[in-house]
C-alpha cells in the first residue's frame, strides 16, 4: 500500500490535506506488452541516468560508458594502431549517441505511454488535485502543450499550469486547447522564471524575461499583471527564504519532484500563512510523486489564484519517494529499481528473452555469411565508411540538441517523435557501418 502524506499551512488546507491523504488511491498500471522489446532498454538507460541534480551531470555517466566500450574494444583488436584508433573512438561516439539519444527516447516514452501511476480520486470528494510546475515542448519539456494537459488528465489532475522557462507561449496554447475540446481541465497560463532564483508566475499574460528584471522587479512586474508568485524549489534559491517573503511571494514549493523542503520552510509557510505547494517540475514522467489539493470549487484560474492566496490548499506526496537532505545516489537507484520492477518486470523478461533470440539469429547468420566470403574494404572505402558515421552522428546529435535546448527554441523545431526516429534509425545504421569496419581486411592493416 502507498502511504501518503500532506502538509498544509491553514486550517482549511489541514482538512483537505488530511481528507485527500486518506481518500486518494494510487493506481499503478503496468507496462503494455507491446513495448516488450524496448523494456530493457528503458531500464539501462533510466538507471544510468537516475537522480542526478541536473542534466548537465549526466555527461559523467555517460561519458564514462563510452569511454569503457572504448578501451575494452581497443585491447581486445590485434590491428594496425590507426585501424585500432579509428574504429575505437567510432564505437565510443556511438555509445555516447545511444546513451544520450536513447535519454531522449526513454524519457518520451515515459510521457506519451500511459503506465507508471494514477492518482484515484473519489468522485464526490470536495478536492481536486493540481500540478503548478510543467515544462512543455516549449522549454525543456517531452510533452507539447496539448499532451501535457492530456497526461495531467489521465494522472488524475484537474488544474494545471504550464510554466516553461521564461516564456507564456506553452501555457496560452494549452489553455486555448482546453477552450477549443471543451475538457475537463483548468488551466493557468505561466512560466518559470529562471533568474538567481526560480519563480513560478502564474495567470501572467506576458513573458518576464532575467534579461529584463531581477528576481525583485519579476515578483513586482507579475503581481502588475496579476499574477500569483510562487517561489520554486526554494533550496536553490540564491536569495534568503526572508527575502523572498519581503519582495512579495505568495508561497513555496514544499515539495518539487521527489524533494522536500526542510523544516525552515515549513515552519516559515506556517507562520506567515503562505501557499505550500507540491509540484511535480514536469518534464517526463511515469510516476508522479507529489500534488497540491485545491477546494473543488477552484475550477478557473482566478478561482485557484484566490485559493492560493488565502492558503486554502495542501500538499500530498508519496512518503517512501519524497526525501530532504543532499542527494543519495543508492537511494535514488533503490527506488528507480522498485519502480521499473513494479510497472514492467513481466515486460522486462519478456524484452530480454526477444533480443537473445534475436542475437542468437543474428550471430548464426554472421557465422554462416563469414565462413562462405570474405570481406575486403580499401583504405580509401574505409575513410570514406569512417566519414558517413561522423556525419550521421553530428546530424542525430544536432536534431537531439536543437529539440531539448530550451534556450535554443525561437521558431520552429524539430518534434520529438521525429527526433526519436532519427535517433534510432542513425543508431541503427552506425553500428551497422561500424560492424563492418571491424571486419575489414585491409592491405597493411594486420600487425
Amino acid at each position: 500500500m502507498d502511504l501518503l502524506a500532506w502538509f498544509a499551512t491553514t486550517p482549511e488546507g489541514e482538512q483537505l490535506g488530511k481528507l485527500a491523504a486518506q481518500t486518494v488511491k494510487v493506481e499503478w498500471i503496468p507496462v503494455p506488452i507491446w513495448l516488450a522489446p524496448f523494456e530493457p532498454f528503458r531500464w539501462l538507460i533510466t538507471m544510468v541516468s537516475t537522480g542526478y541534480p541536473g542534466a548537465m551531470w549526466l555527461v559523467i555517466p555517460y561519458s564514462s560508458i563510452a569511454l569503457l566500450i572504448g578501451l575494452t574494444i581497443l585491447q581486445r583488436l590485434r590491428t594496425a594502431w590507426w585501424h585500432r584508433a579509428s574504429v575505437t573512438a567510432i564505437a565510443a561516439l556511438n555509445t555516447l549517441l545511444t546513451v544520450a539519444g536513447g535519454f531522449i527516447a526513454v524519457n518520451w516514452v515515459n510521457a506519451v505511454v500511459p503506465f507508471g501511476t494514477r492518482w484515484v480520486v473519489p468522485e464526490n470528494a470536495p478536492f481536486v488535485l493540481a500540478n503548478f510546475h510543467t515544462h512543455t515542448t516549449q522549454s525543456s519539456g517531452f510533452l507539447t502543450p496539448e499532451q501535457a494537459v492530456q497526461w495531467h488528465l489521465r494522472r488524475g489532475y484537474k488544474v494545471v499550469a504550464v510554466t516553461d522557462s521564461n516564456t507564456v507561449k506553452g501555457g496560452k496554447i494549452a489553455q486555448r486547447f482546453v477552450e477549443q475540446t471543451k475538457l475537463p481541465a483548468t488551466v493557468l497560463v505561466g512560466e518559470e522564471f529562471r533568474g538567481k532564483t526560480h519563480l513560478i508566475l502564474l495567470n501572467i499574460h506576458n513573458d518576464i524575461s532575467p534579461k529584463d528584471f531581477d528576481v525583485p522587479a519579476a515578483i513586482e512586474e507579475a503581481k502588475r499583471q496579476g499574477g500569483v508568485v510562487i517561489a520554486a524549489h526554494p533550496w536553490t534559491s540564491k536569495h534568503s527564504l526572508e527575502e523572498l517573503v519581503d519582495w512579495g511571494v505568495d508561497g513555496f514549493e514544499i515539495v518539487n519532484g521527489s524533494a522536500l523542503g526542510d523544516e525552515k520552510l515549513q515552519n516559515l509557510c506556517k507562520e506567515r500563512k503562505l501557499a505550500a505547494l507540491g509540484n511535480l517540475d514536469l518534464r517526463s514522467d511515469s510516476v508522479p510523486e507529489t500534488a497540491t489539493v485545491l477546494p473543488k470549487w477552484a475550477n478557473t484560474p482566478q478561482k485557484v489564484a484566490q485559493a492560493l492566496k488565502e492558503g486554502k490548499c495542501a500538499v500530498i506526496y508519496l512518503r517512501n519517494r519524497i526525501s530532504t537532505g543532499e542527494f543519495n545516489l543508492l537511494k535514488s537507484w533503490s527506488s528507480e529499481l522498485r519502480d521499473l520492477w513494479r510497472i514492467g518486470g513481466a515486460a522486462n523478461f519478456v524484452g530480454i528473452a526477444f533480443w537473445a533470440i534475436v542475437g542468437r539469429l543474428v550471430l548464426l547468420r554472421n557465422r554462416k555469411k563469414l565462413s562462405n566470403q570474405s570481406t575486403f574494404h580499401s583504405p580509401k572505402k574505409f575513410i570514406l565508411t569512417c566519414l558517413v558515421i561522423l556525419t550521421l552522428f553530428a546530424l542525430s546529435a544536432s536534431f537531439s540538441v536543437w529539440a531539448m535546448a530550451w534556450n535554443l527554441k525561437q521558431n520552429w523545431f524539430p518534434p520529438l517523435p521525429l527526433v526519436v526516429v532519427i535517433w534510432a534509425v542513425i543508431c541503427f545504421v552506425n553500428w551497422l557501418l561500424w560492424w563492418r569496419l571491424t571486419k575489414c581486411e585491409l592491405h597493411g592493416c594486420q600487425n
